[in-house]
């Protein structure tokens, strides 16, 4: 008997090798919330033949490479932007005039980080071209404060607009799609093309390109990798948003991985410090992601997962680097905190950093490359309290 360990992309959207991505309802269930969803109007079909809509015949196979090995000596660049009028009064970056902001943020931003290049792409990404079947992870986890779609909108724009990569061949992903239409329900025009993908459609439906294989075993638990990651898409930016988390301190670039793997509530309480880290350094995951730009535009300052953004930053920054990113979202958080004087995230919440660190995942010191705003005097923005950020 001959076992397939892989899936061709148009089985995997269309459903084709369903029973083996399946993952079990019990197992999904134990994780996340109960909410029903669907796949986007587009259809599996026309997902599966993205690549040849754009002329493209991508291989049917995601990153491939070996794991980090050693500290990384040095600093890392980080870019920052910050623009007051990124957010409107209620807190959202809907509004024509917030979209257009949030998108001359990102092509700064970009620019900044490649070193002022007009199109920094071939630069952040040396391997991509026009058939680079690009992801855009996303945090949808909390229906208050998911990645905004104008960050989304404007990273599409500037793959598009810069770098000629056919809309269809972006997926806007995250662990389910129900999370994601309910997120980007008024939203959808911002995709520009794009897709809108979950893992699985639902926690009552696993539909979707599911996961793979157990990978190996990590804090006891064998973790499976999504198939949007490790088989749908070349490479991965990481688009998290920035806030404060019970165990880990702080979310941004590493923590935003456990949107990755199917089992993250394994990875919490005593084993979260270790794990962090070595989840973030399987091979599929570490090679696929490129580039990290976190979301500031709202932040949870003091709160958990599900809370609603307490400050606007109205800011967006990004590296290379995710360690060194994870260190400025760290000094950032606590200067936020600092501003409604509270005390410093606790820093054994973050001893993960230093773990990271002898895994060589980055390096531990940041320089900061300013694409329009002033770090040395960070605010709070102009909300005070919680915002709805149910859109």
């Amino acid at each position: 008997m001959t076992i397939k360990t892989g899936f061709t992309r148009r089985e995997i959207l269309t459903g084709t090798a369903g029973a083996a991505v399946a993952v079990s309802a019990g197992a999904l269930a134990g994780c996340f919330p109960g909410v029903g969803g669907q796949w986007p109007d587009a259809g599996p079909d026309a997902a599966a033949d993205a690549a040849s809509s754009c002329g493209c015949t991508p291989p049917d196979a995601g990153p491939t490479g070996d794991e980090p090995k050693s500290p990384v000596v040095g600093t890392s660049p980080v870019a920052t932007v910050q623009r007051d009028d990124s957010i409107d009064s209620k807190g959202k970056s809907l509004g024509q005039a917030q979209l257009d902001a949030t998108q001359s943020m990102v092509d700064a931003l970009l620019s900044s980080l490649a070193g002022g290049a007009a199109n920094p792409w071939p630069t952040l990404i040396p391997s991509i071209g026009a058939c680079t079947r690009v992801g855009i992870k996303v945090n949808c986890l909390n229906s208050f404060f998911p990645t905004s779609p104008a960050v989304v909108r404007a990273i599409i724009a500037s793959l598009i607009t810069k770098q000629g990569i056919c809309p269809s061949n972006i997926l806007v992903w995250d662990r389910r799609l129900d999370e994601l239409n309910s997120a980007w329900k008024n939203s959808m025009p911002l995709l520009q093309g794009a897709q809108l993908v979950g893992t699985v459609n639902s926690t009552t439906d696993t539909g979707g390109p599911g996961y793979t294989a157990p990978w190996g075993k990590i804090g006891g638990s064998t973790p499976r990798l999504s198939r949007i990651l490790t088989e749908l898409t070349d490479v991965t930016i990481n688009c998290p948003v920035l806030k404060t988390h019970g165990q880990s301190g702080i979310t941004a670039a590493l923590k935003n991985v456990y949107g990755v793997i199917d089992i993250p509530g394994n990875y919490h309480e005593a084993l979260l410090q270790t794990a962090l880290p070595e989840i973030y350094r399987i091979p599929q995951i570490c090679n696929s992601i490129k580039l990290t730009v976190v979301d500031a535009l709202q932040a949870v300052t003091s709160g958990d997962t599900a809370d609603r953004p307490t400050m606007t930053p109205g800011r967006i920054f990004a590296s290379l680097d995710p360690l060194a990113l994870d260190c400025y979202a760290y000094d950032l958080i606590n200067q936020l905190r600092a501003v409604r004087k509270q005390s410093a995230v606790e820093a054994g919440m973050v001893s993960w950093i230093d773990y990271a660190h002898q895994l060589g995942l980055g390096a531990k010191e940041y320089t900061l490359a300013d694409a329009g705003s002033a770090d040395t005097a960070v605010d709070g923005g102009g909300m005070d309290g919680a915002i709805d950020l149910t859109i």
